[in-house]
């Protein structure tokens, strides 16, 4: 019984683990960002980047910055 117990503790420390996510990188950035540097409206921005995650050209990825959820973007 211990085992199994120990097992499933196992598992969950590595589920929980994969839903915090983990710290940002080097080259990854926000929307926040992106509209200060190309100066457009944050819709635009949204759009922009939207379209460059579907051609692929983006990844897109959730963190949490200060408790609220960000997207965090860079390049594949």
């Amino acid at each position: 019984m211990m085992s199994k117990t120990k097992k499933a503790l196992s598992s969950l420390d590595f589920a929980i683990e994969k839903l915090i996510p983990s710290e940002r990188l080097d080259d990854e950035f926000t929307i926040a960002e992106y509209v200060v540097i190309a100066k457009c409206k944050r819709g635009t921005a949204q759009r922009a980047l939207d379209q460059l995650v579907r051609q692929g050209l983006l990844t897109k990825r959730k963190i949490s910055i200060d408790g609220s959820l960000a997207n965090l973007y860079r390049k594949p």
